[in-house]
């Protein structure tokens, strides 16, 4: 997008200076007297520096709407890159999250045994879905990993222990 608002700031610098004057007196005695504009009457060479004008000012205007279009696809073709990078890193978390979750037990956390429920921070309910107990240190609200293995959850906790899991909620 910076190389395109190069010439419209080389555009404006150069309409600000051709402002400045009239097209007959930015011209040399010799340009002048070659073009035939020194045997005008000064209201013809008024009228010469108005057309002048206005053809400039024409091409000025069509020069700003091809830059202003040139502007307007980059500006599109960015906001479409960048809409299609969103959306892969939202599949690729998606794809992650059907696969692991990180969240926290609600509570104290002391291990499990039998049909141990365990709720969730983020609002999930998993239940032991196989025999076995297991017993660590109570702790409060402590960090779990759940990760799809074999076609089955598996819930770790921080500790290295881990229980095969179903989700109830």
């Amino acid at each position: 997008m910076k190389r395109a608002l190069y010439p419209v700031i080389f555009l404006v610098l150069c309409s600000v200076v051709l402002a400045q004057s009239q097209f007959s007196e930015r011209l040399t005695t010799e340009e002048r007297q070659r073009a035939g504009l020194d045997q005008l009457t000064p209201a013809q060479l008024e009228a010469l520096n108005a057309l002048v004008k206005r053809d400039h000012d024409q091409g000025e205007k069509v020069v700003r709407e091809k830059l202003r279009a040139e502007v307007r696809k980059e500006v599109s073709d960015e906001v479409k890159k960048q809409t299609k990078v969103e959306a892969r890193k939202e599949e690729e978390e998606r794809r992650t999250a059907e696969v692991r979750i990180l969240s926290r037990i609600q509570g104290s956390f002391s291990g499990w045994s039998g049909n141990t429920i365990f709720k969730l921070e983020n609002g999930q309910v998993w239940r032991q879905a196989e025999t076995g107990d297991y017993y660590t240190k109570p702790t409060d609200s402590p960090a779990v990993l759940l990760e799809k293995v074999f076609g089955g959850w598996r819930l770790y906790d921080q500790n290295g222990g881990w229980v095969k899991v179903v989700r109830i909620k």
